[in-house]
């Protein structure tokens, strides 16, 4: 295991420094991690309300106040494990398919390493390229998906990819256990009975 962990906010104060997740160092290595915390600063998957290219560094900003301690469970986190801040995967503005291949390449050598992806992202759309890295490694996975919708549109505007098709394409692809699979907090209406 390696030692990487926050800094001290006793020895650097919180609002100094660049922003990382959980004041974690930024190292782009996969030796000496048991977890990176990645951002994906993308939304052009989004048909409605977009901004989701924010969240990673939304995210980063607020993480500075986290502090590695539980006394609920008496852990301190960094005592058991190794993370870093791996910075952002590479995204093109605009190009749905390039961006999800730039996810898919990049993410690949951090899971074929071991290591625990923590995705802060974007749009809903993006799951599908992680899911494409992981399933190389591990084949179908499981998945436990959040949300109120399901994701599994055919399409959107006669097209296949957007935030509304991901977990479709990941069944289509053989990416995910549909058996092992569950999705919670599904409501709302629908657009038709097909």
């Amino acid at each position: 295991m390696g030692n990487y962990k926050p800094s001290d906010s006793k020895a650097f104060p919180r609002f100094a420094g660049i922003k990382t997740f959980m004041r974690l160092p930024h190292i782009r290595s996969t030796q000496g991690i048991d977890f990176a915390i990645i951002g994906v600063p993308w939304d052009g998957g989004a048909t409605f309300r977009s901004s989701q290219r924010n969240a990673p560094d939304t995210i980063r900003k607020m993480s500075h106040l986290f502090r590695p301690y539980n006394p609920g469970v008496d852990v301190t986190i960094f005592n058991h494990c190794s993370g870093v801040d791996y910075g952002d995967l590479p995204v093109v503005p605009g190009y749905i398919e390039e961006t999800y291949q730039r996810i898919d390449e990049a993410l690949l050598p951090v899971v074929e390493a071991g290591i625990f992806p923590v995705l802060l992202g974007g749009d809903h759309s993006i799951t599908l390229p992680e899911l494409r890295a992981i399933s190389k490694v591990h084949g179908p996975v499981a998945l436990i998906h959040f949300d109120s919708h399901a994701d599994i549109n055919e399409d959107n505007f006669g097209l296949p990819y957007d935030h509304g098709t991901p977990f479709r394409r990941a069944v289509e692809e053989k990416l995910i256990a549909p058996e092992q699979s569950i999705q919670v907090g599904m409501r709302g209406s629908l657009y038709s009975g097909s």
